[in-house]
């Protein structure tokens, strides 16, 4: 009886609790996203039979267009899906930031900022007075062990003296005072951090704005988007041409111009490398500390010829050798030598860049790039890839644990580090051409997919999370060739090269038919994409509509271009803006704030009706603006940011966020805050398709999962409770998302 009373129980139970014990339910999550995917492209070519693991992936489970955040930029949309909180929330905006005390812009992601190396100032000290302690307490037992305790007290005395002498003069000349490191500002708390404090195992691959990695208990991340180049750009290619007359132009771009003085023979140049920040700068910013204001100017110059005097260099470049014949070109660098002919790309060059003898002992500094012979004639034309961190060397945190980078070199081969992994500054920068974008993405990601499969056929994780951005890059590039209305559209062109963005969303297929096998039918298997896209024919410059309200005043007319190197660099932006009468300025990829008293340094409106007053003026001119060239308006909405999100930081979220209709964006100068020759002008650069400030609804991405998820307009805040929910792990109570299962 009493059995049978067990087993009508455990029947009884089993009943109850079947969803949460059957085969459908899953014991693990398997993500895999690609960057700028567009709902409208994956669709079309679904129907068309094209993406046949999608379609197979839509039948059996669930697709639906995916609404990115508001604005639909890369690291917006992703710092969302990682905390299920809208972009006030995350405090990820935008791609640039700017300071409300100086109104120079920086990187939203993460920012640049020092760490104390050691004891700091006081290293020669201590480590001079550690070092010569021990040297005389290990002199004094030798001394006691060969019973000279006399003898060896004196020497015990002069040896440990002499070595703490010696010690701290190494350490003041050989180790630095302080380090650079970062700082993620993305808040809110990832389902990827939950889930590892909940005991699941995570890896997490390239996702966006995850710079620097988080560390996870038995688990790891490789980070994406915000990893700099060796440089502290978002990714610098260098160009080296014997044509003196090759002129960028207005580039806006961040590329190394490297004219040589000769085409023929024997030429010796160089590599550009990282600034010397710890020994250099740090040092600069040390010795000038004291200067009064206008002291400072002439103290850093006088720094400068001091530290140039003691030999210590601002910038670690490498000297290169180009011998160059009528059939090929041999580059020497590092080391290392290697022999092209046009058209060929060199194997990695690995590359140590020499600090000083002790730190290149200690921690070399190491990174890795590629070179590309372009052309022999009529001039030479030689192209060196952005130089990324070596996936051995730990200089920053690109990595969790730091040997995860190094684990994955050993079983993968070499990899990119830097974050923007792609070179789409080439082209729009007007060199290369459509083929040296597409092997590298052919390079880059089959290095990526390497590491999914290995990663994905272990089948030890519990959560797995992969990022691929090249459906994002090729569609920056390769737009114009499917837009009959862009600017640069050329039937011949586009004849040649439309096809490579079909190519591109079939090998996503082919990813993703490869990862749901290894995923296994026990996972919950999600395909996303932060956003969509659409063409880029026309660009507005904010700044100069502002200019002509009057609400933002100029000194003097500006002739000179806003660039990447004054951003990283020269930080000499916004120089012609007469900040005492200006009452509003753009900046950032749609953003405009308003110059207000008790936040911007020089605040000219108050809080209250004169604020409302200007944003009112703002928001009716803008949505009534007319492209007088097409007839068409180029501003779909300006939003407030109380309608945009439910809660953020004042201080730091942009006043208004203009957003654009189809076929236009902000302008490549009101990015960086610079002013344009007209209102609104063609944009004829390579950079052809866009996304990040138009309206959220023309840009979907796409959502799959092989189980059915509840699809009521389904957000990018909904994928990180999802997640969680599938693990069995509670989401935070103040998210903005909802599960979807």
């Amino acid at each position: 009886m009493r059995i049978r009373w067990w087993v009508g129980v455990t029947v009884f139970l089993l009943m109850v609790s079947g969803p949460l014990f059957s085969a459908d339910a899953p014991s693990k999550v398997v993500v895999i996203g690609f960057d700028g995917a567009d709902a409208a492209l994956v669709e079309q070519w679904m129907d068309a039979g094209e993406l046949p693991n999608l379609a197979r992936l839509r039948d059996e489970g669930s697709y639906s267009p995916l609404l990115p955040t508001n604005p639909p930029q890369t690291p917006v949309s992703w710092s969302s899906f990682a905390t299920g909180l809208d972009p006030g929330g995350t405090a990820i905006f935008d791609f640039l930031k700017r300071n409300p005390d100086d109104y120079l812009p920086d990187f939203a992601m993460n920012s640049e900022t020092r760490k104390t190396f050691l004891f700091g100032e006081d290293n020669a000290l201590y480590l001079g007075a550690m070092g010569g302690v021990a040297v005389a307490i290990l002199v004094l037992i030798v001394a006691m062990l060969l019973r000279k305790r006399k003898m060896g007290l004196v020497v015990a005395v002069v040896l440990g003296v002499a070595a703490g002498i010696g010690l701290g003069a190494v350490s003041r000349t050989y180790l630095p005072r302080e380090v650079p490191t970062a700082i993620n500002n993305r808040q809110g708390d990832t389902f990827w951090k939950l889930a590892s404090d909940a005991g699941k195992r995570a890896t997490i691959i390239r996702v966006p704005a995850t710079f620097p990695a988080d560390p996870l208990d038995d688990g790891a991340m490789l980070s994406g988007l915000g990893v700099p180049d060796m440089r502290g750009r978002i990714g610098t290619p260098s160009f080296y041409t014997s044509d003196r007359r090759y002129d960028p132009g207005d580039n806006e771009f961040s590329l190394e111009l490297i004219a040589l003085p000769a085409r023929r023979g024997s030429i010796e140049t160089r590599l550009v490398g990282p600034l010397n920040k710890p020994f250099y700068e740090y040092e600069v910013d040390r010795m000038t500390a004291a200067a009064s204001p206008e002291e400072l100017s002439d103290a850093r110059r006088d720094a400068r010829l001091e530290l140039d005097d003691r030999g210590i260099k601002s910038r670690l470049d490498l000297p290169l050798t180009i011998e160059a014949t009528d059939s090929t070109v041999t580059v020497e660098l590092g080391g290392r030598r290697e022999t092209l002919q046009v058209g060929e790309w060199s194997e990695w060059f690995e590359l140590d860049f020499p600090v000083n003898a002790l730190v290149d002992r200690l921690s070399p500094l190491t990174g890795l790039g590629k070179f590309k012979l372009l052309q022999l004639e009529p001039e030479l034309e030689l192209y060196f890839s952005p130089l990324n961190f070596h996936p051995d060397c730990h200089a920053i945190e690109f990595a969790s644990p730091p040997s995860f980078s190094e684990d994955l070199h050993d079983r993968y081969g070499l990899y990119k580090t830097i974050g923007w992994a792609l070179d789409t500054w080439s082209l729009p920068s007007g060199f290369g051409d459509e083929a040296l974008f597409l092997e590298d993405m052919e390079q880059t990601v089959t290095q990526y997919e390497k590491m999914m499969e290995g990663m994905l056929a272990s089948r030890d994780q519990d959560l797995y999370v992969q990022i691929f951005n090249f459906t994002d890059r090729i569609g920056h590039l390769f737009w114009q060739f499917m837009d009959p209305g862009h600017p640069l559209f050329d039937p011949v062109r586009s004849e040649r090269w439309r096809g490579e963005m079909l190519k591109a969303y079939k090998r996503m297929d082919d990813i993703v038919g490869r990862a749901r096998e290894l995923a296994g039918d026990e996972a919950l298997f999600i395909v996303c994409s932060d956003h969509g896209f659409s063409t880029f024919r026309r660009g507005v410059n904010y700044n100069n509509w502002l200019v002509d309200q009057g609400l933002l005043v100029l000194k003097d007319q500006p002739t000179d271009k806003a660039t990447l190197e004054k951003l990283f660099e020269t930080r000499d932006l916004f120089t012609h803006v007469d900040w005492d009468q200006t009452k509003a300025y753009a900046l950032g990829l749609g953003s405009i704030y308003i110059n207000r008293v008790g936040r911007e340094r020089n605040g000219t409106v108050l809080p209250g009706p004169e604020y409302d007053a200007v944003v009112q003026q703002i928001k009716e001119g803008l949505e009534g603006l007319v492209d007088e060239a097409t007839g068409l308006k180029p501003v779909a909405n300006v939003w407030t940011r109380e309608e945009m999100y439910g809660d953020f930081d004042p201080r730091l979220i942009p006043d208004l966020r203009v957003s654009n209709t189809e076929g236009y964006r902000v302008s490549w100068q009101t990015s960086l805050g610079g002013f344009g020759a007209e209102l609104i002008e063609d944009n004829t650069k390579a950079w052809s398709g866009d996304h990040c400030s138009l309206e959220p609804e023309l840009v979907q991405g796409i959502l799959f999962s092989n189980r059915p998820l509840r699809l009521d307009s389904p957000t990018m805040v909904d994928l990180m409770p999802t997640i969680l929910e599938a693990l069995g792990v509670a989401a935070p109570a103040n998210i903005d998302g909802e599960s979807m299962l």
